[in-house]
């Protein structure tokens, strides 16, 4: 009997689908560990947990241990201690250094969440990465811009994904994004010469240290371009070729990106440049499961749940998931006009028709709501067909037919 304690901050859809696929795994004891009551899951789902424990803020990790100590006073032991959120992923690990819990470690994970420290060890290792440096304020973006030139990029140190990430082109844009950022010796940011290219991620299952499975998607346009341009709509393609030759190509660059920051076991996240001169640069790596809809992607092209995979993956440090049957693709609804909420959403019946039975599933923004700020926009819909092309195509409808006011 596997003891496996998860840890959340909200009780999400999407959490509560993660506990029920730890839940069905054979022989597996499940507690979790949550700032919320237990009266928000569903009582099936209660009736499936052996112990619930409410904590403070878990991105204090003095809060998850105290919350697996209970637990382990329970139990005996706990052999796994796991969570998906990126923010919770070093407070998880510094719990599991406290309580000698199997997994990854304090210093491992912040090789993940400080991105000026993921960029040196990836550049120690011989990784192609965009030069950087650790900012406290205009001072030292000017000393950095007079190396490397504009364009930059500024983000903050533990950001992921896109988000509040700045491209900085002149004195002007570097005033409002230190304005927006507010770079300090208590709070410092990381700026990175700007990469231009096609920009994909990489998805791998990682098993004592060796990749055992792989997949890249392509972001359409990039996630920065959709931030600095509210008119444009965002897609990911996930291609029904698995192995395509530039992301084998890039294969052993990945590895040797895990490999430096010290994976072992589990589902990582990577985002990667290919440059016109057909030059990888890795962007970002995540050692979680990715976001943007890229588990919904995998689901609809390999006819099976991610999360029931990944589960198994953490708990019994097995990967089994079947081989591709489509491409898939997902292109996220941003609202277009001036206000600030929804008003309309148009299209909807024209865009069922065309897509026929390459639509997969949709959630779609409802009028009132606020406008969402954030690249992944309002609302979503997931396509997928036995082709590459007909995703593309699929993809080419929903943005010609729906209209988010």
């Amino acid at each position: 009997m596997q003891h496996v304690v998860l840890v959340t901050s909200w009780l999400s859809d999407n959490m509560r689908h993660c506990v029920r696929c730890f839940a069905d795994l054979p022989d597996t004891k499940i507690a979790l560990l949550s700032q919320e009551p237990i009266e928000q899951l569903p009582p099936d789902l209660r009736a499936r947990i052996a112990s619930y424990q409410r904590i403070g803020d878990p991105a204090d990790s003095a809060n998850i241990t105290a919350g697996a100590r209970a637990v382990q006073q329970q139990w005996g032991r706990i052999d796994r201690l796991e969570g998906y959120l990126e923010m919770l992923q070093v407070p998880i690990a510094e719990a599991r250094d406290a309580l000698a819990i199997d997994g990854m470690g304090a210093e491992v994970a912040k090789n993940f969440r400080d991105k000026n420290r993921m960029k040196d060890v990836l550049r120690q290792a011989g990784v192609p990465v965009a030069r950087q440096a650790l900012v406290h304020g205009a001072d030292d973006v000017r000393t950095f811009t007079a190396q490397v030139g504009y364009p930059i990029v500024l983000k903050p140190l533990a950001g992921f994904g896109a988000r509040n990430t700045l491209r900085v082109t002149d004195e002007a844009s570097l005033g409002k994004a230190l304005q927006a950022l507010q770079p300090s010796a208590a709070n410092p940011a990381q700026a990175e010469e700007f990469v231009q290219g096609e920009e994909h991620t990489f998805e791998a299952v990682v098993i004592d240290g060796k990749v055992v499975w792989s997949s890249s998607t392509e972001y359409v346009p990039s996630p920065l371009q959709v931030l600095e341009n509210p008119w444009m709509q965002y897609a990911l393609i996930l291609p029904r070729e698995q192995h395509l030759s530039h992301v084998q190509q890039f294969a052993p660059i990945h590895a040797q990106a895990l490999a430096a920051l010290g994976v072992r076991h589990g589902l990582s996240h990577m985002e990667w440049f290919l440059r016109a001169d057909g030059t990888p640069v890795v962007s970002e790596v995540g050692a979680r499961p990715p976001g943007a809809n890229i588990m919904p992607l995998l689901q609809a092209a390999h006819g099976a749940d991610p999360w029931a995979a990944w589960a198994r993956l953490m708990v019994q440090r097995q990967w089994h998931f079947p081989e591709r049957r489509f491409a898939a693709g997902t292109i996220f609804l941003r609202a277009k006009g001036g206000g600030d909420r929804v008003r309309a959403v148009e299209g909807i019946d024209a865009m069922r028709r065309q897509l026929g039975p390459a639509l997969v599933d949709m959630k779609l923004p409802q009028p009132g709501q606020p406008r969402s700020q954030h690249y992944e926009g309002d609302g979503w819909v997931l396509v997928h067909h036995p082709e590459t092309l007909g995703v593309v195509k699929a993809l080419r409808a929903v943005l010609e037919t729906v209209r988010v006011v």
